[in-house]
């Protein structure tokens, strides 16, 4: 057995929905030539005996089949050959390491700034064109945590990708989270121009009453097309919500086991596959938000869309279950403005931050009405307290991890050193699991005096004492003692396996890269030390930490730098 895609060694091969090609042969170093091999029965990552028939054009010859991952990690197929009187040999098996996939060719998470003339694609290779009836700024299906695009439903409701995108000719994904306000016509939430009709729409039917994926027969001139439609257990049509968001998939497998197919999921539930039986190219640019005709563009999208994102390989079940998990969900949000005791209430009525040692939160007193000239306390840095650590043993915690970190996740914090001319590193916020720090945002101070210090994230690879930690530095906002301190916020797009680190809601190329660690917190959240290692107590003032499941949107994490309190975000 051998696959050219996929080796038997000990890397890892690309990956999850790239077919690879498999071929099994009878044993070439046999003293004696199986000329009389007639078949093959072969399963993939089953322990059960395999069934599957693969049959050679000749006795003795070899055959191929062509499968494809949905799972990362190791993977195997096993083999047994059956000769013409019907024996079969003993199962053979081959391994081979996979890796998570492919990410996205293009995504655009529609969570640019107002007044932006395009939507900026997070591979930085096709920034989308904007029409005058596309509004950035929208409510995303997070919430306020979390932002979207607003189309208008007119012939200006578009985003252009001006450029190709996607071969349409092999297997493609494409997703978006959908808000439909008017379900009284046929829009289009994502194509790819053909020469007179697009290469696929993903998007709301009229006819059916329901979500369609499809590719039109043929190029120019089409008689019809291949769709898969949304339908529900008993058959019939899946019927949108209005005003409700949806997370919709389309998938072409153009190796699929029974031919060609077009798959189309609701959430992250199959909900129709329909055969492709004549395939073609296109060679015109992604649109989002409407559909080619040889008479101009048509089905302008009315309502909302975030996170678009198309991929040059098949999305199996459970990576589009995984797009599920990017939409943000706060879990925690401690604006330090009180404490009681040792502890300081999380805003939603969650769990508490407990603060140790001498942590305590500072509130200014009010002002003496009876001695207008006596000096005034000094502000709290956002709302009405923040905590005070002193560096030598004190910090706060939660009691367990607001977060998982093998999915994507956020923390913030706003953090004003005492001093930034000291030796020793001082944590702000970390993530432990049982050995290790999932994540820590700390500042690292310049050893030679300098001006080298720099806000730092460290990402330890698996959670283990010796694991080796990625370091990730931001360049461009160096850290100061100023009083209104400076927020930073570390995000985790799982999906994706990027992680980055936003100081004062920026984010400096030096502050991202790959993360596909996907390993799980155990502790609680430590908010001025490291509870795992060296402890790194911080020394100033810190505030407004928040917590979410999920990977906030640029726009989102520069709205929870500005230097005031959202309580509803």
């Amino acid at each position: 057995m051998n696959s050219l895609e996929y080796p038997s060694n000990s890397v890892e091969q690309d990956g999850v929905g790239t077919a690879g090609t498999f071929t099994f042969a009878p044993n070439p170093n046999d003293s004696v030539p199986d000329t009389d091999v007639e078949s093959f029965r072969y399963g993939f990552n089953s322990d059960a005996d395999p069934t599957t028939a693969a049959k050679p054009s000749k006795a003795g010859g070899s055959v191929s089949v062509t499968w494809t991952p949905s799972r990362w990690g190791r993977n195997w197929v096993e083999v047994i050959s059956v000769d013409k009187a019907g024996n079969a040999s003993t199962k053979a098996r081959y391994e081979f390491l996979v890796t998570e996939g492919r990410p996205a060719t293009a995504q655009w998470n529609l969570a640019d700034a107002a007044g932006s003339t395009s939507a900026h694609d997070e591979r930085d290779k096709f920034a989308a064109d904007k029409g005058s009836g596309v509004a950035f700024g929208a409510v995303g299906p997070g919430g306020k945590a979390d932002a979207a695009a607003s189309f208008d439903g007119t012939e200006n409701s578009y985003l252009d990708s001006v450029n190709t995108v996607l071969d349409t000719a092999r297997s493609f994904s494409v997703s978006a989270w959908v808000r439909p306000t008017d379900l009284s016509r046929d829009m289009t939430v994502v194509s790819q121009d053909g020469t007179g009709v697009p290469g696929f729409t993903l998007g709301y039917d009229t006819t059916v009453g329901t979500w369609a994926f499809g590719t039109p027969l043929t190029d120019v001139d089409t008689l019809g097309e291949w769709r898969a439609v949304a339908r529900g257990t008993d058959g019939n049509p899946l019927v949108p919500v209005k005003d409700t968001w949806v997370l919709l998939t389309g998938v072409y497998d153009a190796q699929a086991s029974g031919g060609p197919q077009l798959r189309l999921y609701v959430n992250k539930t199959s909900v129709g596959t329909a055969q492709r039986r004549s395939v073609w190219k296109t060679y015109g640019s992604l649109q989002i938000g409407r559909a080619l005709t040889k008479s101009g563009y048509r089905n302008h999208f009315k309502g909302d869309l975030a996170e678009v994102r198309v991929f040059d390989r098949v999305l199996p079940a459970g990576q589009v279950a995984e797009l599920m998990t990017i939409k943000p969900t706060r879990k925690g949000y401690w604006q330090l403005d009180s404490a009681s005791g040792t502890t300081s209430a999380e805003t939603g009525g969650g769990q508490a931050l407990t603060l140790a040692g001498d942590a305590r939160v500072y509130r200014p007193a009010p002002a003496d009405p009876d001695d207008p000239f006596a000096s005034p306390d000094p502000p709290a840095m956002v709302g009405a307290g923040h905590l005070v650590l002193d560096g030598a043993g004190d910090y706060a915690a939660t009691a367990a991890a607001p977060s998982n970190g093998a999915s994507s996740f956020t923390v913030t914090a706003r953090a004003q050193l005492t001093a930034i001319d000291g030796t020793v590193p001082q944590t702000v916020f970390s993530l432990p699991g049982a050995a290790a720090n999932r994540v820590q945002v700390r500042f690292r101070p310049d050893p030679n005096g300098g001006t080298a210090s720099r806000w730092e994230l460290a990402v330890a690879d698996t959670d283990s004492a010796s694991a080796a930690v990625k370091v990730f530095q931001d360049d461009q906002e160096l850290p100061d003692t100023g009083s209104s301190g400076q927020h930073l916020a570390v995000v985790y797009d799982a999906f994706a396996n990027e992680i980055r680190l936003y100081v004062e809601g920026q984010l400096a190329s030096t502050a991202r890269g790959t993360d596909n660690t996907l390993w799980s917190t155990a502790k609680g959240l430590q908010v001025g030390r490291s509870a795992l290692g060296s402890p790194e107590h911080f020394a100033g003032v810190i505030d407004e930490v928040r917590a979410y499941d999920g990977a906030l949107d640029l726009t989102v994490v520069d709205q929870l730098s500005l230097q005031t309190a959202i309580p509803d975000m």
